[in-house]
């Protein structure tokens, strides 16, 4: 029996082949168009020359042909590496180049970056278009086209066989590259379905971007491995959202703090019935927050989860049951998953003892490509040490307490100080910077720069330095200059003592709408 994502369209385009699928706007697929779809593009990839094993990476915004791209390649045995679009050129450019692709798909709204790529990196083979990208690109839909009717076997592969490379920002000055196995896939599906009792009924609104495991995986797939509805959206709208879960009778989906309020903004005349969603998975919800939410929703369940893409998401999710009594908490492991917290000799440590959390199972990503460092700090003794530190209740539910990657959270995206930091040290008026997540009334957590620099630096150069080698949401939104920053013994800098410092310090700059601790 393989492994093969792609056959997850098979039980379903059997039993539900004139039921919807896919819902983008005004296009709508049903099982059986989908099934046709993805064989005819898998049968043009072939003849393109792109098969088991090679790589092909995809720019752009959310859209259906991104989804069929990602299980014609899985069909073929090829390998899918979704771009952050968000980065800086240069950024992407880097990855791109370090993930292997033969080929690059895109769209018309990256277009001339996707050509630059396409000049600089000699290696890409295969030019594709998501939609009309013109001369030089095949577009998806051609080939679908002129493939149709072809049916495709599903290549043999293994639990082992890599489904997906997605790069995520670490503790180091670059993206590491995940890799997520058609075997971690199939165990995330299954923990999804278990932990959200998916069935064929449901309707789940996608708006998480798909070069994330947020679009991709919670639930993502699933929700074709269960023959439910899938009704995509191109970005975040909050406008869009509440008319989609009114007119698609929506059942869930997946929100982060940010959306929630900018949701909660529009006012309780703008929402409409919402009647129909019945669970929504978030993540760093305050009580307040908790509270709106229910009143926007009432008939859902609101589950914290914590997870990670080395994990293909979700390792814990809350119950209904203990939504209130443990509001809070993370929840418990989901199906297939071991957590535990540990201390700093590894072993487990006692219910309400702080520690590090540590995961192991079948979601658990092999490693990182072509970064054995990082996969000896990460991977040790069969658990993935995720470097977040958490508690577990005498209950087994589990509290994350803190960041020992000091990573940043903005508006659903992760942000790793040190790589700002080697940009703001790369100016030649900064001496030694480090930089922080502080709270934000829309984004929840922007990053902060405090820095040790020569007299007289000057703000707005170092802001265009940081424009012109980082993506928009990883610029500081706040500058601190200090004499010296905190540190242990050893020359650590201590960012915990940094934070609570910051209330005493004022900003040379502070975006506007940015509210610095006081």
């Amino acid at each position: 029996m393989t492994a093969n994502l792609s056959r997850i369209l098979d039980w379903a385009r059997h039993r539900f082949a004139d039921k919807d699928a896919l819902v983008f706007e005004d296009r709508r697929w049903t099982y059986a168009e989908l099934h046709q779809d993805v064989n005819a593009l898998a049968a043009g990839l072939l003849a393109r020359g792109v098969g088991r094993g090679d790589r092909v990476a995809v720019l752009a915004m959310n859209l259906p042909e991104y989804l069929i791209l990602g299980l014609a390649l899985a069909k073929t045995g090829a390998v899918m590496v979704p771009l952050n679009h968000r980065l800086h050129p240069e950024e992407i450019a880097d990855v791109l180049a370090r993930s292997g692709a033969v080929g690059l798909a895109a769209e018309t709204e990256f277009a001339e970056t996707a050509r630059a790529l396409a000049d600089r990196l000699p290696r890409l083979r295969v030019l594709l278009g998501l939609d009309a990208m013109g001369e030089g690109w095949t577009g998806v839909g051609a080939l679908i086209a002129a493939h149709r009717g072809a049916e495709v076997p599903d290549a043999h592969l293994s639990d082992d066989d890599l489904q997906r490379i997605l790069f995520t920002s670490g503790t180091t000055s670059r993206p590491k590259g995940v890799r997520l196995t058609h075997g971690n896939v199939n165990a995330n599906m299954n923990a999804q379905v278990v932990e959200l009792a998916l069935t064929h009924r449901d309707r789940v609104l996608n708006f998480a971007p798909l070069y994330h495991v947020g679009g991709l995986d919670i639930p993502g797939y699933a929700t074709w491995y269960v023959g439910a509805t899938m009704v995509l959206m191109r970005r975040f709208d909050a406008r869009s959202i509440l008319a989609a879960i009114e007119t698609e009778r929506i059942t869930g989906m997946v929100m982060v703090a940010t959306m929630l309020q900018l949701i909660r903004r529009l006012g309780p005349d703008a929402v409409g019935d919402t009647g129909s969603v019945r669970w929504m998975i978030f993540s760093q919800v305050t009580p307040a927050l908790f509270r709106d939410t229910l009143e926007l929703f009432p008939n859902a369940s609101l589950v914290e989860g914590y997870g990670m893409t080395e994990t293909c998401n979700g390792v814990t999710y809350l119950d209904t049951a203990h939504m209130l009594s443990k509001q809070g908490s993370v929840g418990r492991p989901v199906h297939g998953v071991d957590v535990r917290v540990v201390g700093e000799d590894g072993a487990e440590v006692p219910p309400g003892t702080e520690g590090e959390i540590v995961v192991r199972g079948a979601k658990v990503c092999p490693g990182y490509l072509d970064d054995p460092e990082a996969d000896a700090r990460a991977f040790r003794d069969g658990w993935f040490h995720t470097g977040d530190v958490g508690r577990f209740d005498e209950d087994g539910y589990l509290y994350v307490v803190d960041r020992l990657k000091d990573m940043i959270r903005s508006g659903g995206e992760n942000v790793a100080g040190p790589e700002i930091e080697a940009v703001l040290c790369d100016h030649p008026g900064v001496h030694q910077a480090a930089v922080v997540g502080i709270a934000h009334p829309t984004w929840v957590e922007v990053p902060a720069a405090v820095l040790v620099a020569e007299p007289g630096l000057d703000p707005w150069a170092l802001l265009a330095h940081c424009n012109s080698r980082l993506g928009r949401f990883k610029v500081p939104k706040a500058l601190y200059l200090v004499d010296e920053l905190p540190s242990n013994p050893s020359g650590k800098i201590l960012k915990r003592e940094l934070r609570t410092g910051l209330a005493q310090l004022e900003p040379v700059w502070v975006e506007a709408g940015t509210t610095p601790p006081r």
